[in-house]
């Protein structure tokens, strides 16, 4: 079986060395409309066809119409769009065009039910990563068209509108990166990124979820580039085993979905 992948890329070169790849089609997350990367894509920069552009910040009434002029000016190589802002598909079902419509709500999209709900309006949903390989194969068998599968790649635990490491830097004369990796008192780590939309926080580590390829009703297998080197995106893409022993993090327990975070020792 044929795996699609769905690619969100983070530089141009990944792009350059994977462009011949039939089986990779690529997600940019586009300038002016996405929070939590600190390279991102004008639709000039885009010259590969079959391009998907990827939209993940919570706009006001300013920024939608400003959306909506984007829209009207999308070339004909861009096939698809992955966002999470309702408001975002309000207006792609005003204006008239010939989108692939994914919903990513990040840690949402986590029964069937909710799932072919949504589906009424979009073409696909991004599952949660935040329940179990059984759960996620309930949703599949159930689902009224195919979904797409957070594969691998740090997961967006957070996202704030605040400038969180400017005011970090600010209030204790730091000097803190606006691409950092971050310890709390837990000493869990994890890696932060602030652009001129906001602060998103994500996990220390990649999540691996190589184990759900090659199943059935899935439209593409999503990859998260973000931190990760060309090399990297190779191997996982060519790779015919998981890489467990490489990338062990599954972000949540196989059987539970609850965790707890342990005490602190006071």
């Amino acid at each position: 079986m044929k795996n699609n992948y769905l690619l969100l890329v983070t530089n141009d070169t990944s792009v350059s060395k994977l462009k011949e790849e039939s089986n990779v089609t690529f997600l940019f997350p586009m300038n002016g409309f996405t929070v939590g990367f600190s390279k991102t894509f004008f639709l000039e920069e885009i010259t590969v066809d079959h391009a998907f552009i990827f939209v993940n910040r919570i706009f006001n009434s300013k920024e939608i119409d400003a959306f909506k002029e984007f829209i009207r000016s999308l070339p004909k190589n861009i096939e698809g769009i992955v966002f999470d802002d309702i408001g975002v598909l309000q207006v792609l079902n005003t204006i008239p065009n010939h989108l692939t419509k994914i919903l990513f709500l990040n840690h949402f999209n986590c029964n069937y039910k909710s799932i072919n709900t949504y589906l009424e309006y979009v073409d696909s949903v991004l599952i949660s990563t935040d329940i179990t390989e059984e759960e996620v194969g309930e949703i599949l068998d159930y689902a009224k068209k195919p979904l797409v599968l957070y594969t691998f790649g740090y997961v967006n635990i957070m996202y704030s509108r605040r400038y969180l490491i400017t005011n970090y830097n600010e209030h204790f004369k730091k000097d803190v990166s606006s691409v950092s990796n971050l310890t709390n008192d837990l000493k869990q780590s994890f890696k932060i990124v602030e652009n001129e939309y906001g602060t998103v926080i994500y996990t220390g580590e990649p999540f691996n979820g190589l184990s759900y390829r090659g199943k059935a009703n899935v439209l593409y297998y999503f990859i998260n580039s973000l931190f990760l080197s060309d090399e990297e995106i190779v191997e996982i893409i060519h790779s015919d085993t998981n890489l467990e022993e490489k990338y062990p993090y599954r972000y949540l327990s196989d059987k539970d979905t609850i965790v707890r975070i342990k005490e602190r020792n006071l």
